[in-house]
């Protein structure tokens, strides 16, 4: 079976990662907190698919500049960037209901969707958040 590939940005700014909340009716992880991404079209490379599904999501510019993390979760390869970002956030309303900027602590208190919890360690121990 061919894998899934999935993608999202890590979207940082003064030491605070935006995150986007996904909606109640999300197959996977409903909502959860997440970065804003998703899954690529056919023949989409995970650079492309982070480039489009940002601009989707939450209308930002962004233009990847390091794989942070590549995991493998249920039949998917999920890519991880960060990257350089512009624009005026605004989300989709269909996929997302919220989103904010959140420091390392307030992390804590959140229901994190995927593998973020530990994407936001490796951003910590880097001293990016």
């Amino acid at each position: 079976m061919k894998m899934i590939l999935a993608a999202s940005g890590i979207i940082l700014k003064d030491k605070k990662i935006l995150l986007v909340k996904r909606s109640k009716k999300s197959m996977l992880y409903p909502e959860t907190w997440v970065c804003p991404g998703g899954r690529g079209n056919p023949n989409e490379t995970p650079e492309q698919i982070v480039v489009r599904e940002v601009k989707e999501e939450v209308n930002l510019d962004f233009q990847p500049t390091q794989l942070l993390k590549k995991t493998v979760h249920k039949e998917r390869e999920l890519f991880r960037f960060l990257g350089t970002w512009s624009g005026k956030i605004k989300i989709q309303k269909e996929e997302l209901t919220q989103y904010g900027w959140f420091s390392y602590k307030e992390t804590k208190a959140l229901n994190l969707g995927f593998e973020y919890r530990y994407v936001i360690e490796d951003l910590h121990k880097k001293e990016l958040i």
